[in-house]
């Protein structure tokens, strides 16, 4: 059925509940019943296109306009074709704030109306108010600001962060525009918040009002031995120690480590990997069991480990992108997005040829009909669901000396928790082949109560004096296999290396 007719038939359910319950009105000329087809329209400021709504109506009806906007026709009966046209949205010569209002097609009585919401951009800031820097972490989600005096410290991958004349505070500023640290701006923002619900501004209209400023701040405050406590609702200048692995610093004894998700084009964040490092930058969060950082400068304090072979799976960012694929463990939200990974094609190819050209080798055993349960979240892999296990094994590894020595193997993972708030009784197993001799290694289960948070869970496995060489085989799997049970996992950022 189309939906015109849908339209049609609740039309004559209205209009015979209006005569069922006004028997005493005699005035068949005006609709019982009136509907429009669209319940807003929004028009450029200057220059718009008419737009063209259906109105369906039992009767006559009239219409209800403020007189920047004009209906034709004003009045009909039955199924009228209205054309909607706003005049030009200006005030002496200028182009005006955004405006809207509502039409109104009336019938018999305020029963019979049906209303439409009609906006008409504008200037934002005709009317704008100014505000000093620091109300950007005050201001409610969508204000318009015009912020006359911001200066530039530093830039981010995608943007800028500003602070004020007293050095008290810093806001980041989204914007593509080419300025230095120095600069003194003008600014004409709006204010969002971004997912860790942290203040910063969308730069619309920046300009530079001088150049030169000295930026005299204080020292960034060492949150190293702090770390699993600290938070703050502001962007703070902080510096933390520790190791990285890509884009993850770990802090020795800690159990939270810093995650780098903003690096600047001029830092080669990666020639750094398994490296001591000094992180400087600006506070952007907590993600448990991650601090989140803005990174400013990095000082190189030597290698801290030999890595072998990592994987952070930042390759399936495309393919997660592509179908909207969420973060379970991160936003603790079970019903994120988690596309099966043979869904999601870029550029002609599946997630699944990816992994396997990358060398990935997957298995999958069910007490039901064969199907997919490897799904892939934002940046890594969910494996299983109920009755289904999964597991996986790594490429080969080509490139670790026969004379290495105190190899460790090392992973993020976090087992998957029920709509009953039971945790899923994950035990992995990780078992390293060399023909036909396999070695098993238990990872420690969660020991999680029903209804814990999701977080991620560090794994280690020693591997001293384990052969790992071209020909091994590593896989990761679920010690239940089968299981007509609930036994799903994530797993992300796995490493193997050596100690120097």
């Amino acid at each position: 059925m189309k939906i015109k007719d849908y339209i049609l038939t609740a039309l004559v359910l209205l209009t015979s509940c209006f005569f069922v319950a006004c028997d005493d009105d005699d005035d068949n000329t005006q609709a019982k019943a009136v509907l429009a087809s669209a319940k807003s329209l929004t028009f450029d400021g200057l220059n718009a296109e008419p737009q063209m709504i259906t109105v369906y109506s039992d009767a006559q009806w009239t219409v209800e306009a403020p007189e920047w906007i004009v209906i034709s026709p004003a009045t009909g009966s039955g199924t009228t074709e209205v054309t909607v046209t706003v005049v030009d949205n200006l005030r002496e010569g200028a182009l005006d704030n955004p405006r809207k209002a509502e039409l109104v097609f009336k019938g018999a009585s305020l029963a019979s109306r049906s209303s439409v919401l009609v906006q008409q951009l504008g200037d934002n800031y005709r009317d704008g108010t100014s505000y000093a820097l620091d109300k950007a972490y005050d201001v409610a989600d969508g204000t318009y600001m015009i912020i006359p005096d911001a200066t530039v410290v530093s830039k981010t991958a995608e943007g800028y962060m500003l602070t004020d004349d007293a050095v008290s505070m810093y806001v980041y500023m989204q914007n593509a525009g080419t300025f230095n640290p120095g600069d003194k701006l003008s600014i004409k923002a709006q204010k969002f918040n971004d997912t860790q619900k942290m203040g910063y501004i969308l730069g619309e209209e920046v300009a530079v009002v001088s150049t030169g400023h000295a930026i005299n701040r204080p020292e960034a405050a060492d949150i190293t031995a702090t770390i699993d406590e600290y938070t703050s609702d502001k962007r703070d200048y902080v510096a933390v120690e520790g190791v990285l692995s890509g884009r993850t610093l770990t802090v020795e004894g800690a159990k939270y480590s810093i995650n780098v998700v903003d690096v600047p084009g001029s830092i080669d964040i990666a020639s750094l990997d398994g490296h001591n490092a000094r992180l400087t930058g600006y506070f952007a969060g907590v993600a448990a069991p991650f601090v989140r950082l803005y990174l400013e400068s990095v000082e190189d304090q030597g290698m801290a480990r030999r890595t072998f072979w990592k994987e952070d799976f930042e390759w399936l960012e495309p393919f997660a992108v592509a179908n909207s694929a969420g973060c379970t463990v991160e936003t603790d939200d079970i019903n994120a997005t988690a596309p099966q990974i043979k869904t999601p094609v870029v550029n002609g190819v599946t997630a699944l040829a990816y992994a396997e050209s990358l060398g990935y080798v997957f298995h999958r055993v069910t007490t039901k009909t064969e199907g997919e349960c490897i799904y892939i979240q934002r940046n890594y892999l969910k494996m299983g669901k109920t009755s289904y296990q999964a597991g996986f094994t790594i490429p080969a590894i080509d490139n670790i000396p026969a004379d290495v020595e105190g190899l460790t193997l090392e992973f993020d993972w976090c087992p998957m928790r029920q709509n009953s708030g039971k945790i899923d009784p994950v035990n992995l197993v990780v078992i390293v082949q060399n023909g036909s001799e396999e070695i098993p290694f238990s990872v420690p289960t969660h020991n999680w109560e029903n209804g814990h948070k999701l977080e991620w869970i560090k794994a280690t496995i020693d591997l001293s004096g384990v052969k790992v060489d071209k020909d091994t085989k590593i896989t990761f799997k679920q010690t239940e296999w089968p299981a007509a049970t609930a036994n799903r996992w994530f797993i992300d950022n796995i490493s193997i290396y050596s100690a120097l």
